[in-house]
C-alpha cells in the first residue's frame, strides 16, 4: 500500500527531526542513577525533544513540529502550540532547562 508506506515514512521523518538533534538528552535518568536525585519529569520532556519552524510548519505537520509543547501538554489542541511556545521557552530559560528550538527545519 503506497499511501501507508508514504505516511509511515513521513511520520518517521517528523519524529526523527523532533527527537534527534545536537546535544539531545538521550538518557534523562543517568544523573538520577548516579546521585539518587529524582528525575524532573518536565525537564526530561523538554530536553529529549525539540521544536522547529512555526505556524506554517505546524499547519503542514499537524503540530508535530511543536514536540516540546506536545510532550508537556499532550491533551491541548496543537492549534495553540505556536502561541504557547514563546512562554514555554521563557519559563525554560528562567529555570535553566535546555529548550531546543530551530526556526528552520534544516537548522536541526
Amino acid at each position: 500500500n503506497v499511501m501507508g508506506i508514504s505516511g509511515s515514512l513521513a511520520l518517521g521523518l517528523l519524529f526523527t527531526l523532533s527527537h534527534n538533534f545536537e546535544n539531545a538528552d538521550r538518557d534523562p535518568t543517568a544523573q538520577a542513577r548516579k546521585t539518587g536525585e529524582p528525575v524532573c519529569w518536565f525537564q526530561a520532556q523538554v530536553e529529549t525533544s525539540s521544536t522547529y519552524g512555526g505556524l506554517i510548519s505546524g499547519w503542514l505537520t499537524g503540530g508535530l513540529n511543536f514536540q516540546v509543547e506536545h510532550h508537556l501538554f499532550p491533551r491541548m489542541s496543537s492549534a495553540w502550540y505556536p502561541y504557547i511556545a514563546p512562554k514555554v521557552r521563557e519559563v525554560c530559560a528562567k529555570h535553566g532547562v535546555k529548550y531546543a528550538y530551530y526556526p528552520w527545519v534544516w537548522q536541526n
